[in-house]
């Protein structure tokens, strides 16, 4: 009797934890990250008689998670890149009103001026076709002056955006770092901490939503993160923190390093990939200093070809002298992307 009791009392338990971690499944369903848990059932052997051997019934071994480390990867991995290509689509649409079409464009503006300047042609004397002229010269050099400075916006927004990612990248560091702690120590118990675990994925995977990051799994259970170029960013409990470092050759530019007892270690923005942080680097190294020069060279451009035929003309002074530069131009810069 007291055998049947023992087969019927392990048989209820297992059913209790099978039904008690289908209802956490149920219960979890729509929590972020989670992974369905599966009761793991084993035979308790069987007892030797004369008779042969008698089954005593069922054991729990452990609660397992539907889990496998390559889909994770693939899945982190997809969102990272897709994360990198968002925040550079976002940044490319503030570019683009840069150059807007239509009349509040610089195009449309510096055609009106050329415009003028047939009319002035046509009556050198006319001082009001003259006054025109050279109020829509004007015009030409406010809009290059304000997507000047809309390029400048735009640079300090991708700055302060990559200081917030690197904050949040080094908090979340510090926590997969704490998890990993915890889990080598729960592994002692010879189970998997399963929401210990279901955790640290989904951080991971909040990681690569600003930087791309590699995992290698070690004995005791914890994962080690690495960023671009092998720089370790968790190792075990250990967690290394990033920070920003500005261009040597252009201070509003930010670039992303590694910080050490020795200081702040630039790493170079092609190491970087994946994220918001590798699409605001790569925007930052390649479309946005792209934008400058071609903004730089059609101002010099237009500037040098109308200031070249104006010194070809004569003014209405007497005696008439060559005609005075219209636009005047800074010196041209030259600044370095570090790549």
């Amino acid at each position: 009797m007291s055998s049947l009791m023992n087969i019927g009392t392990r048989a209820l338990f297992a059913n209790y934890a099978a039904l008690q971690t289908t209802g956490n499944n149920i219960s979890n369903a729509n929590t972020q990250g989670y992974s369905r848990q599966s009761v793991e059932l084993e035979t308790a052997g069987g007892q030797f008689t004369g008779a042969g051997f008698f089954g005593k019934g069922v054991n729990v071994t452990t609660v397992s998670r539907a889990h496998d480390d390559f889909l994770t990867q693939q899945a982190a991995t997809s969102r990272s890149l897709a994360a990198a290509d968002d925040a550079r689509s976002t940044q490319l649409q503030q570019l683009e009103q840069v150059f807007s079409t239509g009349e509040d464009g610089i195009g449309y503006s510096a055609g009106q001026f050329l415009n003028s300047f047939v009319d002035v042609a046509s009556n050198p004397q006319d001082m009001s076709a003259r006054q025109v002229s050279l109020s829509n010269a004007q015009d030409v050099a406010s809009r290059f002056s304000a997507a000047g400075q809309q390029l400048e916006s735009i640079q300090a927004g991708v700055t302060a955006d990559l200081s917030a990612a690197v904050i949040t990248v080094n908090s979340m560091a510090k926590q997969v770092a704490s998890l990993n702690s915890q889990i080598a120590q729960a592994q002692g118990s010879g189970h998997q901490p399963n929401d210990l675990l279901d955790q640290r994925d989904q951080l991971i995977s909040d990681i690569g939503q600003y930087v791309q990051v590699s995992t290698v799994p070690a004995s005791d259970g914890s994962l080690n993160v690495f960023i671009g170029g092998g720089q370790n960013l968790v190792l075990g409990g250990n967690a290394t923190q990033l920070g920003t470092v500005a261009d040597t050759f252009d201070p509003s530019i930010m670039h992303v390093g590694i910080v050490d007892a020795s200081g702040t270690h630039t790493l170079p923005d092609s190491m970087i990939t994946g994220g918001s942080v590798g699409g605001l680097l790569r925007f930052q190294s390649s479309d946005l200093v792209s934008a400058r020069n071609q903004l730089g060279q059609m101002a010099a451009a237009l500037a040098g070809a109308v200031n070249q035929q104006q010194s070809l003309g004569l003014d209405l002074s007497v005696p008439a002298s060559a005609g005075a530069p219209i636009f005047g131009t800074g010196l041209p810069a030259t600044s370095l992307a570090f790549t």
